[in-house]
């Protein structure tokens, strides 16, 4: 009775803020009716529950109690060059002249962000402070009016900001544009950004996602909606380290036209409670898309996948790869459709899904899922949880390495070809040291980025 009492209360504070949010936006905004339409469907459906197939392994509700209060406010630094000082990657970014956009608790930091002197194919608008373009007001209303998705409709009521980005065509010279979001206070936030790729348009787009201190108790909402025009090569690559108690739903949503390369890749650990929910429609012919992926759990952290890739075309590929490490009492979670319609003759689809169990507590299921309504297709799915083996383990020590370089190569060996999906080999170079931090701290059984 008490566990039902705090699913109503949780869910109850939910509505209730989205009614005071509401009720305090411009309705002339052109995404007003859009926030009012999402408002309505979140308040006849609420937060999804275990009844819901997609969501019977996350009980949302076993996690979030109630809405974070906001903190007073930590000062936001006044130039890139002190915030720089504390993450290596942005600094990097700076010195290659890249594009970065930096977001403080959801919120568009103009006096922190630069784009590329470089560039002239790059357009950054703000959805909170700046007009919204014509294309992201249609593209944002044709993904509502698709959607059915109660964290995505929740988005949709509460999105405060985010990056409106047009690409125009380069010519084959990739932009590189790096969006920081850094946890700063205890509180609820939610943003939305949208990607136009341009027909011809070369981009790539590095998400870089922390917690800036260990007892910031933040939950957040955050959408990415990608449109993706013929003859392009994007590269998505999103590495998330929060802390323990941070509580985080991603979407992204990617429709992508004919003869284009999409490669999204994410690096997840830490949180209470992360999901990731992915959609993506290949709805030209000759796409090839990769969505693959790293997850590290320990402590109590709970990180749920969710993809759903959908063939709509013939002669596309799709592959899914995603490794999981789990140790202590932390849970993991994968659910994998795809879906090729009868039209999408000549399809290949491959879904493989590997954990890694350190712990005897440690939990990892997985769903992978085929639906095939086409009859000359090359489709396949997979799924593997096992153990660091010992024969191995001891086979290494045996030949002079000590235990912890063995485990970290054990470690190695099992995340390779996930992180061959990194298809841009200059951003490989530019997360080479996350990476190397990354495999020490998983030999010592410390999975926390």
């Amino acid at each position: 009775m008490l566990t039902e009492e705090k699913n109503i209360n949780v869910e109850e504070q939910v509505i209730a803020y989205c009614k005071d949010n509401i009720s305090n936006q411009d309705i002339k905004h052109p995404l007003y009716p859009a926030r009012l339409g999402a408002y309505e469907l979140f308040r006849v459906h609420g937060l999804p529950t275990t009844r819901n197939e997609q969501w019977k392994y996350t009980n949302i509700t076993s996690k979030l109690e109630r809405i974070p209060s906001q903190s007073n406010v930590k000062p936001v630094p006044v130039n890139l060059d002190n915030f720089i000082n504390n993450f290596e990657i942005v600094k990097k970014a700076k010195e290659n002249k890249d594009s970065v956009l930096v977001f403080m608790d959801g919120a568009m930091q103009g006096q922190l962000s630069v784009i590329s002197s470089d560039t002239k194919t790059i357009n950054v608008t703000s959805l909170k402070k700046d007009p919204i373009p014509d294309w992201a007001i249609k593209l944002n209303s044709e993904k509502h009016s698709q959607n059915i998705n109660e964290m995505f409709n929740l988005n949709t009521a509460l999105m405060e900001d985010g990056a409106i980005i047009n690409i125009n065509n380069n010519k084959g010279i990739a932009d590189n544009i790096y969006i920081i979001h850094v946890g700063n206070n205890d509180g609820f936030y939610n943003y939305r950004h949208m990607i136009n790729v341009q027909n011809g348009a070369h981009v790539n787009i590095i998400e870089f996602k922390i917690s800036n201190k260990v007892d910031i108790e933040a939950l957040y909402t955050s959408s990415i909606i990608w449109k993706i025009g013929d003859n392009c090569v994007v590269n998505n690559v999103k590495y998330q380290a929060h802390n323990q108690i941070t509580i985080g739903f991603n979407q992204q949503y990617a429709d992508i036209a004919n003869d284009t390369e999409f490669n999204s890749f994410t690096i997840s650990s830490g949180s209470k409670l992360l999901r990731e929910f992915r959609d993506i429609n290949c709805n030209g012919s000759n796409s090839n898309i990769s969505i693959s992926g790293v997850n590290l759990l320990d402590g109590n952290s709970h990180i749920d996948t969710m993809l759903s890739v959908k063939h709509k075309a013939p002669n596309t590929i799709s592959r899914e790869k995603y490794k999981s490490i789990l140790n202590d009492n932390s849970k993991g979670v994968f659910q994998g459709n795809i879906i090729v319609d009868d039209i999408a003759q000549k399809t290949i689809a491959k879904q493989s899904i590997d954990a890694l169990i350190l712990s005897k507590n440690a939990e990892h299921d997985a769903k992978p899922e085929l639906e095939i309504y086409a009859d000359d297709v090359q489709c396949g799915h997979g799924a593997t949880t096992g153990q660091i083996s010992q024969d191995s383990l001891f086979y290494l020590k045996s030949r002079g390495i000590p235990e912890e370089e063995a485990k970290r190569l054990l470690v190695h060996a099992f995340l390779t070809d996930a992180l061959e999906e990194i298809k841009d080999k200059k951003i490989l170079e530019t997360f080479a040291d996350v990476m190397n931090n990354m495999l020490n701290r998983v030999s010592k059984g410390n999975l926390n980025v």
